[in-house]
């Protein structure tokens, strides 16, 4: 597996290595919803009121976006993601 982020992803995705796509979790606390964002993925931001329904809408966008950022990307390794909420500050 690589991470998308890395150099040569696009080489090694066409290679058939899969890819890792880092999506970074976090709640909203005002308006009381989960935000997903990637590192790896320009344009991927999406909010829900439950991580299910985050998961499937992060899911739901992540072949779209790679298409319109990626477009020579010919994936023909399997896109795996990683989900992590980072450390809250106290």
């Amino acid at each position: 597996m690589y991470r998308l982020g890395w150099p040569c992803a696009t080489f090694f995705a066409e290679m058939g290595v899969p890819l890792l796509i880092k999506v970074e979790i976090i709640h909203d606390n005002e308006a009381n919803v989960y935000v997903a964002t990637s590192p790896d993925l320009k344009g991927l931001v999406v909010e829900a009121e439950t991580l299910d329904e985050l998961e499937k809408e992060v899911w739901d966008l992540v072949p779209e976006l790679l298409t319109l950022d990626k477009p020579k990307l010919r994936v023909k390794a399997l896109t795996h993601l990683s989900f992590f909420q980072p450390p809250v500050a106290v």
